[in-house]
């Protein structure tokens, strides 16, 4: 059904006055009931759609798989979705996590994962390719994070045009609607319409929800190295930043977050100096080279993760040798010297000369 232009001018107005200046509602004096009527007329504009971006986040799922999939892409590799997969399992059944998630792999080649409406996630290839398990589930924790904040349902809600807002309470097609509100998901995931409170939230969830599921402490700092290392900073200054407002957090100071997240998780024992040097209460450790396939920083942090996890756990031990050439504290794997690092019998006296074990 149509509506008459001068209503419909007067409902946009309204509903751009209750999205952007509720607060000046109750300022205003009901002098004609009329004003009062179309008042809550476009609230109740609003409301539909509120109601709408809810539903579709928490009961289609399904609908907003499909729809994204179609938008993205789908990396068809049974072993690399398995994998996947289980990340995302060990994640939902951590006990922190309370929703369930649909995760699905792009075949982009870039370092980018995203969640959207219906919690969904999607995990770009060359994410996947470029992390190793603990920092890949840092990384899903993360945006599992978005989702349990319901980040993707408050970003939609900034993206929708009033003109949008309004034509879907008009035409009063729910089908129409949803189809309409997962377009402007995929926008919002499009256009980053996300806030840097938003972000330090997702990653210290991303950080709680990796270690809960048993991962290592040091994956989030770990993956956020790697981040770094292929994008750089991700922050705008002087004119750019104007152009591109940031965001994200710069990811030097991600690390840093993730790194003091770390030392607190280890009950203060355990830092990581200048993203190179393992220390145990201020003395050096150990100096990681690169290998494995990894940067020197990011198995400086998975060491340091490691070692957090042993005093978390109050289970300090003296290290050893394993049969396998590696360090260890009782059963937890603490570093596979490789390189140039230092042979495996004197990493372990290093240790064991700070601890006193």
């Amino acid at each position: 059904m149509r509506i008459r232009p001068l209503k419909k001018l007067l409902v946009l107005g309204l509903v751009s006055f209750m999205l952007t200046v509720p607060a000046l509602a109750g300022s205003v004096k009901a002098e004609a009931a009329s004003w009062g009527e179309t008042l809550l007329y476009g609230a109740i504009a609003y409301v539909y759609i509120n109601g709408q971006l809810n539903n579709l986040n928490d009961h289609d799922q399904a609908g907003v798989l499909k729809q994204t999939e179609h938008q993205t892409g789908v990396y068809e590799d049974k072993q690399m979705n398995e994998y996947v997969g289980n990340v995302a399992h060990r994640l939902m059944t951590n006990g922190l996590i309370k929703n369930h998630y649909a995760v699905y792999i792009t075949p982009d080649k870039d370092f980018n994962a995203f969640c959207t409406l219906g919690r969904v996630i999607a995990v770009n290839k060359g994410a996947v390719e470029s992390l190793n398990e603990d920092e890949l589930a840092a990384v899903l924790g993360h945006e599992m994070g978005h989702g349990e904040h319901r980040d993707p349902v408050e970003g939609t809600k900034q993206i929708l045009g009033l003109n949008m807002v309004v034509d879907l309470y008009l035409q009063n097609n729910p089908n129409l609607t949803s189809e309409a509100l997962g377009v402007a998901a995929n926008n919002y995931v499009a256009n980053e319409v996300i806030t840097m409170k938003e972000e330090w939230n997702a990653d210290n969830a991303g950080f709680d929800n990796a270690v809960a599921a048993g991962y290592n402490p040091g994956g989030g700092a770990a993956a956020m190295v790697k981040l770094r290392s292929l994008v750089g900073e991700l922050w705008h200054e002087g004119l750019s930043r104007v152009l591109s407002p940031n965001n994200h957090p710069r990811t030097s100071d991600r690390i840093h977050n993730f790194a003091k997240r770390l030392t607190d998780y280890s009950n203060g024992h355990v830092t990581v100096k200048n993203d190179t040097t393992v220390q145990i209460d201020g003395r050096d450790v150990v100096t990681p080279d690169k290998a494995y396939g990894r940067l020197a920083a990011e198995r400086a942090y998975l060491v340091a993760g490691n070692l957090a996890r042993v005093y978390h756990e109050n289970a300090l031990g003296a290290a050893y040798v394993g049969d396998d050439g590696a360090v260890y504290i009782g059963k937890q794997l603490i570093m596979t010297p490789a390189g140039n690092d230092p042979d495996s019998q004197d990493l372990a006296g290093r240790i064991n000369a700070i601890t006193g074990q």
